[in-house]
């Protein structure tokens, strides 16, 4: 029987929800004062979902008390035993959720850090709380709360942020953006400019717009110390000498970023020399084999035999660095090989510089096989000036850089792709005038160890990785630096990430401590 619980009951419900609404509207309106304090009201068009729903989950159990209340006396008598402090296992839940994500924020962000040993050390822990100030600072509780404290760090070591600040905190920087982190880093680097809007966060000067400076070398590795994906952090490259810069990186320093969309490994013996040179196209097709034979009967000539066999000419297309002078002397080695033919184009407004037409496939036939070794070639195939197309370097689903150097390469020789991918290596060595990809590599990697932009391990021996690695992979001691004590309960929890992704199985061995 009902006796108006159920619509008391509703009724509650409807008076919640509408104190809610009400303290979100009030938060809304805190917040949006804030920034109008520091004529900062532009972040507001900056947020994704600014009505999206909030961690009000984490408030299902009624207004959050103190972690511990005096509750009734023991059935003793009160003369004989002392009073004591029961504590509410709903209170003791709610601060064990909360020990919990906030570890696992503690964990994730200690994962970012470079060796201690590292110069870039420090750099790398400013970006860490550069990415920590961007993910406040669109989300208003956070933003609210993050004024009671003087840094980033204060903010994540204080001991009286609720479960709902530090559960949204937690989401807020697994979900950064990769745009996020690399205005992060921009806000590092150039902390102090004469011109652009911005917002203080936590006693870091949050901008609005990127300074338009590049990235110096060293700074892909906080890139990819956040975002250990090449696909991922390539959305970020503007210009063909970002994707070579990252490309570099990623090569030099043995990262084996993960690769889900865009590729700088591929599956042939000499494409990471061709990579590390710069010369890093969107995909190796593989165009089968290049010489196929088929055989048919001419229904018009009383069944007679017909053999037909048609050649490929295999094409790589990629863009080039316009700054970069190698690339002409590239293109100019091409230019003199017997095999290769070119297809060339110098910026978006460039002249296209097309010496001999690029014959995609040729066929020719005979009655017989034996025929077909002296019968002339025939019907062919040609790529038509469009092919440029495809060598514009993707960055995103429906990005693409046209502003480089165009080039497509036909080879018409013999051999497999892996033949055709060696001749380029080949032209690449003479370019840089190395005989093997060793001296390659150490022509390219001296000049980022000589400006400091690479880091020689000092202690290394000879069975380990030269160079400092990118990311400590000793996780506890990254964690024990970062924070100055020991995680909770003496051991790490669970970030939520793929540690196979971030530390290669094959590269942990070389950078283990």
């Amino acid at each position: 029987m009902d006796f108006g619980h159920k619509t008391f009951w509703h009724f509650l419900k409807k008076q919640r929800t509408e104190v809610e609404t009400i303290l979100q509207d009030v938060e809304r309106r805190a917040y949006e004062l804030l920034l109008e304090s520091q004529n900062a009201t532009w972040v507001l068009g900056h947020q994704i979902d600014p009505d999206g729903p909030t961690a009000e989950d984490c408030h299902a159990h009624g207004d959050e008390e103190s972690l511990s209340r005096p509750a009734s006396s023991s059935m003793g008598s009160p003369e004989t035993e002392d009073l004591e402090e029961i504590e509410d296992p709903l209170d003791v839940a709610l601060r064990e959720k909360r020990q919990e994500l906030l570890e696992k924020l503690l964990t994730r962000l200690a994962r970012y850090c470079a060796p201690f040993i590292s110069k870039y050390y420090q750099e790398r822990v400013a970006v860490i709380w550069a990415c920590v100030c961007r993910a406040v600072y669109t989300e208003p509780s956070l933003m609210l709360v993050a004024q009671n404290y003087e840094n980033a760090a204060s903010m994540l070591k204080a001991t009286d942020l609720d479960l709902a600040t530090v559960e949204k905190l937690w989401e807020a920087v697994k979900h950064l953006y990769v745009h996020d982190v690399r205005a992060a880093i921009d806000d590092v680097l150039h902390p102090i400019r004469n011109t652009g809007d911005y917002v203080l966060v936590l006693g870091t000067r949050v901008y609005r717009d990127l300074s338009g400076a590049n990235l110096p070398f060293h700074a892909w590795g906080h890139m990819t110390a956040v975002f250990p994906c090449y696909s991922c952090v390539r959305k970020v490259c503007k210009t063909v000498d970002d994707i070579v810069a990252l490309t570099r990186y990623a090569i030099l320093t043995g990262s084996n970023l993960a690769q889900s969309h865009m590729r700088y490994q591929f599956e042939y013996d000499t494409a990471r020399a061709l990579t590390i040179c710069g010369f890093i196209p969107n995909v190796i097709e593989d165009f089968g084999p290049r010489y196929s034979v088929q055989k048919g009967n001419c229904c018009f000539q009383r069944n007679t035999p017909h053999w037909s066999e048609i050649k490929t000419n295999y094409v790589i297309c990629v863009g080039l660095s316009l700054t970069d002078k190698k690339s002409q002397l590239f293109v100019n080695a091409c230019l003199r090989h017997p095999d290769l033919k070119i297809l060339a184009r110098k910026g978006v407004d460039g002249c296209i510089i097309k010496p001999k037409k690029l014959c995609g496939s040729q066929t020719r036939e005979a009655t017989t096989r034996a025929g077909l070794k002296n019968a002339p070639w025939g019907d062919s195939k040609f790529y038509s000036d469009t092919l440029l197309e495809e060598t514009w370097p993707v960055v995103g689903p429906s990005l693409k850089i046209q502003d480089c150097f165009q080039l497509a390469i036909l080879d018409d020789g013999d051999g497999t792709m892996d033949d055709f991918t060696d001749k380029l290596i080949k032209l690449w060595y003479q370019v840089y005038q190395v005989e093997d990809f060793r001296g390659l590599f150490s022509e390219i990697g001296n000049v980022y160890l000589d400006n400091g932009e690479l880091e020689l391990n000092e202690h290394w021996e000879p069975t380990k990785y030269p160079l400092v690695p990118n990311v400590e992979t000793d996780m506890l001691y990254s964690y024990q630096c970062l924070w100055g004590k020991e995680p909770s309960e003496g051991k790490l929890v669970d970030d939520e990430i793929d540690k196979a992704m971030l530390v290669p199985e094959r590269f942990a061995a070389k950078y283990k401590r």
